[in-house]
Formats: structure tokens, C-alpha cells, sequence
């Protein structure tokens, strides 16, 4: 699967070039089903035929091409495509890309100039690296759950050094116990194992936010207490990426694992996104730093002042067009496009589903016509 980078370079090189793009739906539970996507795929290429049939010989041609090489990669499937979906973007002299998706997609197929790449960015935001740390006083799993998988990165230690207590020199003698004065062996003991747990929690802080990176989520568990301390330390370095599930046993199976990391990674997502939408809606307007509904943000689209855009999967279904020309215009201006979901995606959906997140303000005058 392309990230955003690989994503916007192929679109940037296939730019002027016919592509075939091709999404298909793999999510398909029944035996009798797990062949559909190929009827709604043939239907889809049909379609596309027919649009086709008044166009140059030379294009027509072009596209059986790809049709052909289409086919050849879908050989390999022998009933689903065991994967929530797939895609491909295809030219008439080669296949660029055909990976496995972790979302699912509508079965498609599109003919134009240029990657259908609106679809794709459905994808993409589910590609984030997400942290999962288990901690109880003594020990600190930390996992990393990317593409689909779970990998053990390592185990921290809790080490502490219990001092005997003294007795003046000498060996204890029998019923000799250290006075009031002065720490007890006992507190000794359990100041010598908070401090190796503060430790362990620190290194296992640093080796979180290393795995998650600049943009990953971070789930945390275990002991409920221990939990919500690592937790409180890395929400002062990524508060709205953490989220502690005291659910999560120290003992998770990595099933359990990829199962919170789905569940987390969703619900901090969701979160965030919702908190971006809202945060829009307030800044909008001709001075403020967020465009929202289509209009508004096709204007700071066209004024390069785009920072981050935001769509939804109805507009994206019932405005495929206009949502292709705006994450182009978008990847044009150096910002990120996102499909958001859940809360967000309702909220956004009520002003039309698109709206932006911008570099600058405009003065009021400075759009005014001269």
C-alpha cells in the first residue's frame, strides 16, 4: 500500500497520462459473495465502454490494454481478495500499483487523465503507526500495531536497589529493629521500587512516542493504576493522541492487542477529527482560518491557502469529480486531505461535506475586486 508521499509522486508522474483506476470491495462474509466484486467490477468496465465509444480508436485501445493487464493481476484471486479492499492504477504499458487496503472500498473502475485518488484517502489515515504499551510497577511491554499487524518492539524493567538497613555497624542482633527515626527498611524498599517504576514509566514514555512518530496514535493498558500513569506522562507530549483502556490486561494476546489498537486508533481519530471540524466552524469566515462547505474552501483552494482538507465519503460518492479537482488542488499547495468519519463526518456532512483548515487569514479588503 502507497502512504501519502508514494500516493501524491505516482499522481504527480501519471498526471498527463490515461489511467485505469481500479477499487474493489473485499469485505464480502459469504462463500456465494466473495466473487461479487468481479460482476460489479465487469458491470463498471462495461459502463466505462460505452462512455468510451465515441472516443479516438487509439484511446479504446489503450484502455483494453489495461483492461488486460487489469485481468492478468486479478488472476492470483481465486475467490475474495482477502482484504477489506484493493486497488490499482494501471497505463497501457505497465501496472504501477495493486496492494491490498485495510478499509473497505466501493468496486470501481475509472477512466481519466491522471490516478482517481479521492477513494484512496480513505486508506491512508488508517496507515498510522499505533503504540500499545502494557505496564504494571515491575515491567512495560511496548508493541507496535502497523498495516494490520502486531510486533513486539520490547520489554522495559522496573530495576531498583534495596539498601539493608543499618544497625550501626554491625550485624543485627536478635530483636533489634531500626527506631522510629529515619526511613524504615520497608519504606526503603518501597521508595527504592517507586523510583525504578517512575524510571520504567519515563523510558517507556520516550519509547511510545518513538514508535508512534509525529502523527501515530498511543493506547496504553495493564494495571489500571500503572496505566493511567503512563498515560498522564504522555499527555503533556501528545494529549490528543493517547488513549489508556484499563480494560487491557497485562496479558492481552496480540489478538486482543490489534483489536484495542483498531478500537483506540478509531476513537482518538474520530475525536481528533471532530475537534477539527468544530475548531472550522468557529474560525471560518472571510478573516478567520477555516473554510467550511464546498464553496467557501473551492475559493481558498484557489487561493493556495490550504493547510489541511477535509472530506467526507458521501461527498466523495456524490461528487467524485469536484472531490478529485480538490485534493489535486490540495496536494498542489503542500496540504493533507483527509477523509473523516464518525461525529465529524456527520457535522460535515451538514455543510455540504468539505471544508479546510488555512495557512493565513485575508485582510477584508484583500479580496476585494479593485
Amino acid at each position: 500500500m502507497l502512504n501519502f508521499s508514494q500516493l501524491v509522486a505516482l499522481e504527480h508522474s501519471l498526471r498527463g497520462t490515461r489511467v485505469l483506476s481500479v477499487y474493489l470491495d473485499g469485505t464480502a462474509s459469504d462463500p456465494a459473495q466473495q466473487r461479487a466484486w468481479r460482476v460489479q467490477l465487469d458491470h463498471s468496465l462495461d459502463d466505462l465502454r460505452v462512455w468510451l465509444a465515441g472516443s479516438p480508436h487509439a484511446e479504446r485501445e489503450d484502455f483494453e490494454q489495461c483492461v488486460r493487464l487489469l485481468d492478468h493481476e486479478l488472476e492470483a484471486f481465486t475467490g475474495n481478495v482477502e482484504a477489506h479492499g484493493w486497488a490499482a492504477f494501471i497505463t497501457a504499458d505497465r501496472l504501477h500499483e495493486a496492494s491490498p487496503l485495510p478499509v473497505t472500498m466501493p468496486t470501481q473502475a475509472v477512466w481519466s487523465t491522471g490516478i482517481s485518488m479521492a477513494p484512496y484517502m480513505r486508506a491512508l489515515k488508517e496507515i498510522r503507526p499505533v503504540a500499545i504499551v502494557l505496564v504494571d510497577s515491575k515491567r512495560a511491554d511496548v508493541n507496535r500495531y502497523y498495516r494490520g499487524k502486531i510486533e513486539h518492539i520490547e520489554t522495559l524493567h522496573a530495576h531498583h536497589t534495596v539498601m539493608q538497613p543499618s544497625h550501626m555497624g554491625d550485624a543485627p542482633r536478635p530483636g533489634f529493629h531500626s527506631g522510629t527515626r529515619g526511613a524504615t527498611g520497608h519504606d526503603e524498599a518501597q521508595e527504592s521500587l517507586l523510583a525504578g517504576t517512575n524510571r520504567m514509566l519515563a523510558d517507556a514514555a520516550e519509547r511510545a512516542m518513538h514508535v508512534a512518530g509525529a502523527e501515530g496514535w498511543i493506547v496504553t493498558g495493564g494495571i489500571p493504576k500503572v496505566g493511567r500513569q503512563l498515560a498522564e506522562r504522555l499527555s503533556s507530549l501528545a494529549r490528543d493522541r493517547i488513549l489508556n483502556v484499563e480494560s487491557l490486561d497485562i496479558h492481552a494476546s496480540k489478538a486482543d492487542l490489534a483489536e484495542a489498537a483498531r478500537v483506540g486508533a478509531s476513537t482518538l481519530r474520530n475525536a481528533m477529527d471532530a475537534a477539527r471540524i468544530a475548531e472550522i466552524a468557529d474560525s471560518g469566515g472571510a478573516t478567520g482560518l477555516g473554510a467550511l462547505g464546498p464553496a467557501a474552501t473551492r475559493e481558498t483552494l484557489d487561493q493556495r491557502r490550504v493547510r489541511d482538507l477535509f472530506l467526507t465519503h458521501r461527498y466523495l460518492e456524490n461528487h467524485a469529480a469536484e472531490a478529485e479537482d480538490a485534493v489535486r488542488s490540495a496536494i498542489d499547495q503542500g496540504a493533507m486531505v483527509e477523509e473523516v468519519s464518525g461525529a465529524a463526518a456527520e457535522q460535515l456532512d451538514a455543510h455540504g461535506g468539505m471544508a479546510a483548515r488555512l495557512r493565513y487569514r485575508l485582510a477584508y479588503n484583500d479580496s476585494a475586486t479593485p
